[in-house]
């Protein structure tokens, strides 16, 4: 396994392995390090080649010292039969300065995001965002089969699961998506050596539907503090949560969810439930959503606006909404470039100004939707001219924000113009659509 210098010094100072009785950084005191590093221009890598005690020289922390640190970086030798170990293993490794680490990580938890991320499978599924789905390892039969219709679901609308990959609804809600040919994405707490060998996810590993990642040693063993320590991660990763089954203030669900809440991540659903006194209830009090049973596009979870979002009665999102949001969504800084291609294309059109949209006149709106639409399938033509594409290299090449692309893919599909194949997901445009796309053109 082929990592840089810069790599190598990291994981060194912060994952545990081979015998030391040196305790490597903590993701808070690595913060401070590399913060410490970046305002002396210097480089983790740096310190391999160089004297630590003269390049670290004005160093001082309470808890982080030159010993410490010294005594980390000679684990060289250990650390070269740890990554032989691992890549036998199908392992890789990303670190929180190579371009591959999840963007998203790093704008929602700043220092605090993991250093190391060790995984396996396609490493690209960590930037693709979709729906969380968590809950208790001990579920019932109703709660499982609801985790794996909405994985399925996801899949089918082309949304990857972000999950636990614990037993019960995290397994059910990442399998469900599997096997209906979706994506998942398992953040895991311990075993990722064990996993990425099972019999149960190899064959999605070798397909590329799935990632397992972890930011613990791959072959650290069931530890409740890292249980908890990656819930935050799940959340980090998704656009939206759905808490499935949880119980009011126990377990590592409903931390996770609290903690997702106070730190406002990403919107939290729960799993409507009868009973009052269940977790799922405690968390709308305290600002989570009763998720509707009836949503017919499951990016509605992060894109509409539901009024009285926090009511203890359950809300049901109106329809409407999946079909409002290529509007909002226009106005995103990323669909700017989309937006002034239609201005432009449609001034060239009889030489016209686009008519002027008024706050509030819901019929203009309505129109200028229609020609973002419209001119969305033209350039997805040709796209896809030679060959059919994913939701992500989609988005990708169009600038475009992944919720926006998978919604009007969705309509495409309803609409009877765009066509999606599995076996991996893609999509391509239909006869018809063709046609309509050509009404943009010149």
């Amino acid at each position: 396994m082929k990592m840089s210098p810069q790599a190598q010094a990291i994981i060194m100072l912060t994952v545990p392995f081979g015998k030391t009785e040196t305790r490597p950084l903590s993701i808070k005191e690595w913060g401070r390090f590399a913060l410490w590093l970046r305002d002396h221009d210097l480089e983790p890598g740096s310190l391999l080649t160089r004297d630590p005690r003269t390049a670290l020289s004005s160093w001082m922390d309470k808890t982080v010292k030159l010993e410490r640190i010294e005594s980390l970086l000679q684990r060289g030798g250990a650390l070269g039969l740890a990554l032989e170990k691992w890549e036998r293993s199908g392992l890789w490794v990303i670190t929180r300065s190579d371009n591959d680490y999840p963007e998203q990580l790093k704008r929602m938890l700043r220092a605090s995001s993991p250093p190391v991320l060790f995984g396996c499978g396609n490493a690209s599924l960590l930037s693709k965002g979709g729906i969380a789905v968590v809950g208790s390892r001990n579920s019932n039969d109703e709660d499982l089969s609801f985790s794996t219709n909405l994985g399925r679901e996801a899949s089918n609308q082309g949304l990857s699961i972000v999950s636990g990959g614990a037993r019960g609804v995290d397994e059910s809600a990442m399998l469900g998506a599997l096997d209906h040919e979706g994506t998942a994405v398992g953040i895991l707490a311990d075993s990722l050596l064990r996993a990425a060998t099972s019999s149960k996810y190899r064959r999605y590993l070798v397909s590329g539907d799935l990632a397992l990642v972890s930011p613990f040693n791959p072959e650290a063993s069931f530890n409740v503090g890292n249980a908890m320590a990656r819930n935050k991660y799940i959340y980090c990763l998704s656009d939206a949560a759905v808490v499935v089954d949880s119980a009011v203030e126990k377990g590592g669900t409903w931390n996770g969810a609290v903690e997702n809440l106070n730190n406002q991540w990403v919107p939290l659903w729960v799993k409507q439930k009868d009973d009052e006194k269940s977790g799922n209830a405690a968390l709308v009090k305290m600002g989570a959503r009763w998720l509707p049973k009836d949503m017919p596009s499951l990016t509605d979870l992060w894109s509409a606006q539901v009024t009285a979002a926090t009511s203890d009665e359950p809300q049901i999102l109106a329809l409407e909404q999946s079909e409002k949001q290529p509007s909002s969504a226009a106005s995103d800084p990323r669909s700017s470039s989309l937006e002034h291609a239609t201005e432009k294309s449609v001034a060239s059109d009889d030489q016209k100004k686009p008519a002027k949209v008024e706050v509030g006149d819901a019929q203009t709106a309505a129109d200028s939707t229609l020609d973002l639409f419209t001119l969305f399938l033209q350039h997805f033509s040709k796209l896809t001219i030679d060959s059919p594409l994913p939701a992500d290299a989609i988005a990708d090449q169009l600038d475009l924000q992944k919720s926006q692309v998978n919604a009007w893919l969705k309509r495409g599909i309803s609409e009877g113009v765009v066509r999606k194949l599995t076996k991996p997901v893609r999509y391509e445009l239909c006869s018809s659509g063709v046609r309509q796309a050509s009404l943009f053109e010149n």
